[in-house]
């Protein structure tokens, strides 16, 4: 009987081993996924600077349609769009928000 009473306090130990390492693991990826979040929160997600692409895929354009909206002059460049070493890039909340505006 006293057998069985070690083998049954070993086992809650290796039990409780198991659950404290699990705990860690876990803490460990919500850690992860806080530090992603504050990097969202800082960069604007998916609502910043992108690549034109990106962009006409989000708002559902043709990527040729969309540059030539830039080309235009429908949206202001520097602050909806840049071109950076020859490449559209797009700021997808100001594209947003000028697409929802009458001012184009």
């Amino acid at each position: 009987m006293h057998a069985n009473i070690s083998q049954m306090m070993a086992d809650h130990l290796h039990q409780a081993q198991s659950s404290f390492e699990e705990l860690q693991r876990l803490k460990s990826q919500v850690l992860e996924i806080q530090k992603e979040l504050e990097l969202l929160k800082a960069t604007g997600g998916d609502q910043g600077w992108m690549v034109v692409k990106k962009a006409a895929d989000l708002v559902g354009i043709n990527v040729e349609a969309l540059k030539q909206r830039f080309r235009r002059g429908t949206y202001p460049e520097g602050k909806v769009w840049n071109l950076e070493n020859g490449r559209y890039v797009v700021n997808l909340r100001e594209l947003r928000r000028y697409m929802n505006s009458d001012t184009h």
